[in-house]
């Protein structure tokens, strides 16, 4: 069990990430490491009887980025948001029978998502068992499904997750992906339009999406709707 969180406690322990890989993890609360934050947090951890701390560091901060080094912590990925104003002229067009899911078509689509995120950091970090790294993809598809929206193509070629933040006007890409076997047909450019369409007709004033910078297509992709960097961090992982 865990001890109730301090308000002062570097981090956060996350109990469905722990639940779900069973072993405890947390995350640290700030983006900058200084001498004393870096002892503070390794004194946390250890207090936690932590396993694992994700660290999403400011990637412009010379001296996080030394001392995460330092500490211990192991680089595993540099996420790029970007982001796009809603176009005053209307959403592009979606991919032909662009759709909301249904249950029916969760066990394809779960499949596709087993296989089509391998460039994430729980598979680049090898201390995660790769195949309960596959499971958490398509949990999320499943999770998405049940709290937020989930759109596919006939055939179930492909999908797309999309959230409403309707306090902020913000609408956020969470998963893309086109079966491997029907790459090269444009689908990816159609399922980004039709979560745009989605997005924009739900009220939202600005998307966001996040990938890896490793990932050139998708950047591509999503910079050809006219997405901009809007920021990127440097993600850790400190194993105990």
């Amino acid at each position: 069990m865990s001890t109730p969180e301090r308000e002062d406690a570097p981090g956060v322990f996350l109990p469905w990430d722990s639940e779900f890989f069973g072993f405890r993890i947390g995350r640290m609360k700030a983006s900058r490491l200084t001498p004393d934050a870096l002892r503070a947090v390794l004194a946390w951890a250890t207090a936690e009887k932590l396993r694992c701390v994700y660290f999403s560091a400011d990637a412009e901060c010379a001296e996080t980025l030394a001392l995460a080094h330092t500490g211990g912590f192991q680089f595993v990925d540099l996420r790029v948001d970007l982001a796009i104003p809603m176009p005053s002229a209307g959403a592009p067009p979606a991919a032909p029978g662009f759709r909301p899911a249904t249950t029916a078509d969760l066990p394809a689509l779960e499949a596709i998502s087993r296989v089509a995120h391998r460039d994430t950091r729980f598979f680049k970090d090898t201390q995660f068992s790769a195949t309960r790294a596959a499971d958490l993809y398509a949990e999320w598809i499943q999770r998405d499904f049940r709290v937020h929206r989930v759109f596919t193509v006939p055939g179930n070629a492909g999908y797309v997750t999309c959230q409403v933040d309707s306090a902020t006007g913000t609408g956020r890409i969470g998963l893309i992906a086109v079966a491997e076997s029907e790459r090269g047909r444009g689908l990816g450019h159609g399922l980004v339009g039709g979560a745009l369409r989605y997005l924009g007709e739900s009220g939202c004033r600005e998307v966001r999406v996040a990938t890896q910078a490793s990932n050139v297509a998708a950047q591509r992709l999503y910079q050809a709707f006219g997405f901009r960097t809007a920021e990127a961090s440097a993600t850790y992982h400190r194993w105990f």
